[in-house]
């Protein structure tokens, strides 16, 4: 949980470091990653149910960062 959550707080930050300064190279290496994931979102038609399956994660720095201070942070508990 502490993982998952410092890699939601490293990317909230990227993306209020690259908000904050748009244009520079500081911007471009905390906004771009790569959002592996289902694309479109598979759908599965029971005819009385229809279910459909989908994620993204997007992955930049700041969440790797975010990521391996919160291991760290548990690894210290």
């Amino acid at each position: 949980m502490i993982i998952i959550l410092g890699a939601l707080i490293g990317a909230a930050l990227g993306e209020l470091i690259a908000y904050l300064l748009p244009g520079g190279i500081l911007e471009r290496i905390f906004s771009r990653g790569i959002t592996p994931g289902l694309d479109p979102p598979a759908t599965l038609n029971l005819k009385i149910l229809s279910l459909t399956f989908g994620f993204t994660v997007r992955i930049n720095i700041a969440s790797l960062l975010g990521l391996l201070l919160g291991a760290y942070l548990y690894k210290q508990l």
